[in-house]
């Protein structure tokens, strides 16, 4: 689950939800841009359904006793996130084997990331690596248009999270710390000239982007729920979320006027 806090209430978003809007991102940018075009289907499949295994336990999300807010992707306890990791990358190489390798890919470099010396993540990478070969082997990528299309997910999943855990309208100042100085990956992509690629919120319905990576500006929904501190109180999280209606947000993605 990804949620941000108010004093009243959580917004809660369901990591599938999340994953929707990376796969649009990926559907929207510029066919300039678009570097490799080969297996673009599978490219797209595999950004809107990298978080799978995320479906199942975020159908009834748990509460953190200890901190007294609920369970996030960020601080879920790690060996059980690292079984759904596995059964929803998994799920995904049964769609797409191509889309699954990039999800195998995606995840084991955010493992390495954070638990070079975790023997749970040590082990997740070591299989997610012999999963990769084995699907090499099987569809035989040219690894230029592998290392784009990889560039093309984490940047569609970077914005998707940018959207989900800031608040619309915040200043730039109060964002969340990770892309104050823009998504990295940027760099990475030739129609940036080696730029990050910077998001800031215009106003509570706006998002602008320099450079722009879309071929025009367009608006998606952000699927969310607000669900009130007293309910969870009186009825628990799980039911809480249950009884809570889900609701939209429209966000438009625009060229930066600087």
């Amino acid at each position: 689950m990804i949620w941000r806090e108010h004093e009243d209430a959580f917004i809660m978003i369901r990591q599938h939800d999340h994953a929707k809007l990376s796969g649009e991102f990926a559907r929207h940018l510029n066919p300039q841009y678009i570097e490799q075009k080969e297996r673009w289907d599978e490219v797209l499949i595999g950004c809107e359904q990298h978080d799978r295994g995320w479906i199942p336990l975020d159908e009834i999300p748990l509460w953190d006793d200890a901190k007294q807010i609920p369970f996030s992707f960020m601080h879920f306890p790690e060996p059980a996130k690292l079984v759904f990791y596995r059964y929803g990358i998994k799920e995904l190489e049964n769609m797409t084997p191509y889309g699954g390798m990039l999800a195998s890919l995606h995840y084991a470099a955010l493992v390495s990331h954070y638990g070079e010396e975790d023997p749970f993540c040590i082990a997740f990478v070591k299989e997610e690596k012999e999963r990769q070969e084995r699907i090499k082997e099987q569809v035989k990528p040219n690894e230029q248009a592998l290392a784009f299309h990889r560039s093309v997910l984490e940047l569609c999943d970077d914005l998707s999270l940018y959207v989900c855990l800031n608040d619309p309208g915040v200043s730039k100042e109060n964002e969340q710390d990770w892309w104050k100085e823009g998504f990295e990956v940027g760099k990475k992509f030739a129609f940036t000239n080696d730029q990050a690629i910077m998001p800031r919120w215009v106003d509570e319905h706006r998002v602008s982007l320099s450079p722009f990576p879309f071929e025009a500006p367009f608006t998606l929904e952000l699927v969310y729920r607000k669900v009130n501190k007293k309910d969870i109180q009186q009825s628990g999280l799980a039911q809480a979320f249950a009884d809570t209606e889900k609701q939209t947000w429209n966000i438009e993605f625009v060229p930066s006027e600087s």
